[in-house]
């Protein structure tokens, strides 16, 4: 056996290794929602044909299915099956598989709706970059002097959406309180703690740029992204609940810090004329068509994720199930 070999295998079961370790959570939970191995199986193989296809099409030539079923393992008969159903059926796949796209639509609605009230300064208090977010106006004033809900939902949403709908979904999970006639932020907003469908998304999309970001830097043909963690493994309960709580505000304040200088740099990015003329992808708030643009009016997408664990909670999920 060759040493390219060698150390392929070498490297193949040390990433099988680390997968393992990634994968024993998302079993645990899809056990507990009853999710059992066959449904799993079933989505493994279209995601291995789907990233396949994602990574080997060309613009002027289509990967075969053999090519497919030689990278993935996956037989052919069913790479055809997946790759030519009809629309319809795919759709139908997609829902089943992955979960149904208005969900997550809904879900990032609200987030951009949170991040534009914690850094657009027209909705903080006294008009202020940094400033905490100020509370708004159920109804619109007749000047208009005082920022109210309607004007941040169209200034995300434009007409699509009702600010009336929003604030009631909002309501629901907690993200807004009613003080007279003006809605309050709840700071700690958007980290939903009811509605399966906004916790399911946020964890979806955590994960997924999460893992994108490891993975990246295991294949090492990028700069790498930035990965730490603090790790202590003999703490008490007290010392955990600290922890927990200095974790929180400094990451909130860190969280906060780079939403407004994100909000400030989109800004700078795509100047109102541009946003309302000559890019109808921006002023829907669709990605742009990156083939039509130029290097330097390309667009991308960032994330800073911040988390922390502890095994307290294990204990905890464990006393109360007893109970």
């Amino acid at each position: 056996m060759s040493q390219q070999n060698t150390d392929k295998q070498q490297a193949s079961s040390l990433v099988l290794a680390a997968i393992a370790k990634a994968l024993k959570p998302i079993v645990r939970l899809l056990l507990h929602y009853g999710i059992g191995y066959p449904q799993l199986i079933a989505l493994l193989k279209h995601l291995y044909v789907d990233v396949a296809e994602e990574e080997l099409n060309t613009p002027v030539k289509r990967i075969s299915d053999s090519r497919i079923t030689l990278l993935t393992g996956v037989h052919r008969k069913d790479v055809a099956r997946l790759r030519n159903v009809s629309l319809e059926e795919q759709g139908e796949l997609t829902k089943s598989f992955l979960g149904d796209a208005s969900s997550d639509s809904t879900a990032s609605l609200g987030a951009r709706l949170v991040a534009e009230w914690l850094a657009n300064p027209r909705f903080l208090e006294g008009g202020i970059d940094g400033n905490p977010p100020a509370p708004l106006a159920i109804r619109t004033t007749e000047n208009g002097d005082h920022p109210d809900f309607q004007e941040l939902v169209e200034k995300i949403c434009k007409k699509d959406m009702r600010a009336r709908s929003v604030l009631d979904e909002w309501l629901r999970l907690e993200i807004v309180s009613i003080t007279g006639e003006y809605l309050t932020l709840n700071t700690e907003a958007f980290a939903p703690t009811k509605g399966l469908d906004e916790k399911a998304y946020f964890f979806g999309r955590n994960i997924q740029d999460h893992l994108e970001a490891g993975a990246s830097n295991l294949r090492g043909t990028t700069a790498p992204f930035f990965d730490r963690s603090v790790f202590y493994d003999r703490l008490s309960l007290q010392s955990i609940d600290e922890l927990t709580a200095l974790s929180k505000k400094g990451a909130s304040a860190l969280l906060t810090q780079i939403n407004s200088r994100a909000h400030s740099l989109q800004e700078r990015d795509n100047p109102p004329a541009l946003a309302s003329g000559s890019s109808p992808e921006l002023a829907s708030g669709r990605a742009p068509d990156a083939s039509s643009k130029t290097k330097s009016q390309e667009q991308f997408r960032f994330n800073l994720g911040i988390f922390n664990y502890h095994t307290a909670s294990e204990q905890q999920a464990e006393t109360s199930s007893d109970d």
